[in-house]
């Protein structure tokens, strides 16, 4: 059972806060890891805020945790890759002039969750069992 949903709205804001903070490894030499990869990796958030001179921009704009990034460095963004970025679908939202339409077909985010029909489903799910209990 999913018991996030019965946790009250203050344990839900103290849970998102209490977000993981990740750190390279100590046997890992930055020196030798390549910019593109790191720069689309979503756990390398302090290694890339300590170096945004060697930012592959391309790819960290697929990146989905560097939104707040991106957004203070707007002129830096590639929207085709940012096209498919789950985390990015406000900005594409706004720019839609800007969207890449191939990889936006790929986003996850370019669907939301149908309220109607999930109401409509419980319905039925609520008949059925009523006719079982009855």
């Amino acid at each position: 059972m999913n018991y996030f949903f019965i946790l009250n709205s203050y344990q839900k804001k103290r849970m998102s806060l209490n977000k993981p903070i990740w750190k390279l490894r100590n046997w890992i030499d930055e020196s030798k890891l390549d910019w593109d990869y790191l720069s689309k990796n979503p756990n390398a958030i302090k290694v890339i805020k300590k170096n945004l001179n060697k930012i592959a921009w391309i790819w960290l704009s697929e990146n989905p945790n560097v939104i707040y990034l991106l957004e203070k460095k707007f002129n830096k963004i590639k929207w085709s890759p940012l096209s498919k970025n789950p985390n990015a679908i406000h900005l594409l939202e706004k720019n839609q002039n800007k969207i890449d339409w191939d990889y936006l077909s790929g986003n996850p985010s370019i669907f939301e969750l149908d309220y109607e029909a999930m109401k409509e489903n419980n319905h039925e799910i609520y008949d059925e069992l009523i006719k079982e209990v009855c």
